[in-house]
């Protein structure tokens, strides 16, 4: 038996099923995570995620809502949220985790953006929407490489 469990949730209910987790499991919970690229972020922070296991092509974005949420300015969360929400929601439902190498790509970080079977290749307007809701956004990752 260990002393402590890091866990993530990734199911619908995922902030009630969180609470109760932590509640069970006291103060031997050290890491209870949020799951799905964020899309349940703040209900998941309110039921005590201390973490999300997010995209990789963002992560200036979601400092800008878990800085402030951890700093006790949970209004500035909440309107990081509302403004990242857009580009978390594309991500999760259009995208998963090609999202993080199209971007790269589109930064200059690497060169390809290609995946392998299973997966396939975006269409090209689902790239494009993707491409311009991060613009929108104005991330690292779309400067990184230039």
């Amino acid at each position: 038996m260990c002393s402590s469990d890091l866990f993530k949730v990734e199911v619908a209910g995922a902030a009630n099923k969180l609470r109760a987790l932590i509640a069970a499991g006291g103060s031997v919970i050290e890491g209870p995570w949020d799951g799905e690229e964020a899309i349940t972020l703040m209900a998941d922070l309110d039921a005590g995620a201390t973490g999300a296991m997010t995209g990789g092509g963002y992560p200036d974005g979601i400092r800008q809502i878990m800085d402030p949420f951890f700093a006790g300015r949970r209004e500035e969360a909440v309107a990081a949220y509302a403004r990242w929400l857009p580009l978390i929601n594309y991500e999760n439902r259009q995208c998963g985790l090609q999202a993080c190498k199209i971007l790269m790509r589109e930064g200059g970080v690497i060169k390809s953006d290609a995946v392998r079977h299973p997966l396939q290749q975006l269409p090209p307007a689902t790239r494009a929407g993707l491409i311009e809701i991060a613009r929108s956004l104005d991330p690292v990752v779309l400067r990184w490489g230039r």
